[in-house]
């Protein structure tokens, strides 16, 4: 092992909020259903010529690995990961350099055949490209596809460097919709739905980070079940699973801008950068609330209003930076349209001495 290999990592956004591990010298056993918290894994932890090999053990059971011409074991392969189990569903977050891949059944009688492991594979790339060619076809693979691979199918294909999401979907947790997901298999999937839950995929690797494995299990079940829906035919399915994702996403978005309104530079693009989501589905879903743009004025202004009627001592132009305006004069403008009345008048009508109460009638003289 690679002495110091961990300040070699490369994914730094996680190097100090993940444990790491060596990357697995052998398959993971695909029958564990126990969810498992986030962890880093990766080949730095080996020496260079023994890199390509414990990542070419680790994938045994899903497919055979090797190396592009002209590429050896001794130039070193670096793979790196953020894994994680969700109680059935299992996820990797991460990059890997360029690889062939295969997975050849075999026929009888003319050798071993590769046990089947029951599962399909789902790919969102971030960067790189795959072209993979199976029974059913062949596509090739951008940054923002979503693919779904049945691993008990035979495949092959190549991929250039490339990072990005895959899940592992056990065929029994997907039983009723086994079917939909064969059919899928092999293809790009499309539809209403496909832009929406990319979205969603992409959000769920930074809300894995600190999840309980409770949570990590509610996680998963959510996740199976907007999968189930998407690909499934059914009309209402889709339509509940359209909802489920628009309403993750708004909440999400909401509590997002609720923690950084007085940030003057919060943006609608700044929030979908921050939520990794695309600006066309982030303004879909702030439809009914009048807009990003809106939701986020009117969380600035709601909490100045809270703070002119319920603090002293502060100026108002204060009170309007601290909550995210970059002028006064903007400030008071945009409260006046909001409330009806000036910040000024907001303060006076708190600071107005409450009127004397009534007293009480004096008692009859005896």
């Amino acid at each position: 092992m690679c002495a110091g290999w961990e300040d070699r990592v490369r994914l730094d956004h996680y190097r100090d909020v993940l444990e790491w591990d060596p990357f697995p010298p052998v398959p993971r056993d695909l029958a564990d259903r126990r969810p498992s918290v986030p962890r880093g894994v990766s080949t730095l932890a080996y020496a260079p010529e023994q890199q390509f090999e414990a990542f070419r053990s680790a994938l045994g059971p899903l497919m055979d690995v090797g190396l592009p011409p002209g590429v050896t074991p001794a130039d070193g392969f670096v793979a790196e990961f953020m894994v994680c189990g969700l109680g059935g569903l299992s996820a990797a977050f991460g990059h890997a350099d360029a690889f062939s891949f295969s997975h050849a059944l075999g026929r009888p009688g003319s050798g071993p055949r590769r046990a089947p492991v029951g599962c399909w594979r789902l790919m969102l790339p971030t960067v790189g490209e795959m072209w993979i060619e199976s029974p059913d076809g062949q596509a090739h693979i951008r940054p923002g596809d979503l693919f779904l691979l049945s691993m008990d199918e035979p495949f092959r294909g190549r991929a250039t460097h490339h990072g990005g999401l895959w899940l592992t979907l056990p065929r029994d947790l997907f039983a009723a919709a086994a079917a939909n997901f064969d059919s899928a298999s092999g293809a790009i999937l499309a539809g209403p739905l496909t832009a929406l839950l990319v979205d969603y995929l992409r959000s769920l690797e930074a809300r894995l980070i600190g999840m309980s494995p409770e949570d990590l299990v509610l996680a998963g079940r959510a996740t199976a079940e907007m999968l189930a829906a998407c690909v499934g035919p059914s009309r209402d399915r889709q339509e509940q699973a359209r909802h489920a994702i628009v309403s993750i996403l708004f909440d999400r978005a909401r509590a997002h801008i609720q923690a950084h309104f007085g940030d003057p530079e919060l943006t609608p693009e700044r929030v979908a950068q921050d939520l990794r989501v695309s600006r066309s589905n982030l303004y879909r879903v702030f439809e009914q609330a009048g807009g990003v743009s809106r939701y986020i004025q009117q969380c600035r202004l709601f909490a100045a209003h809270a703070a002119l009627t319920g603090e002293s001592g502060r100026r108002i132009q204060d009170i309007a930076y601290s909550c995210g305006f970059k002028l006064a004069s903007d400030f008071t403008r945009a409260f006046r349209r909001e409330f009806g009345y000036s910040p000024r008048e907001a303060r006076d009508v708190w600071r107005k001495p409450a009127e004397p109460a009534i007293a009480p009638a004096s008692a009859p003289a005896e």
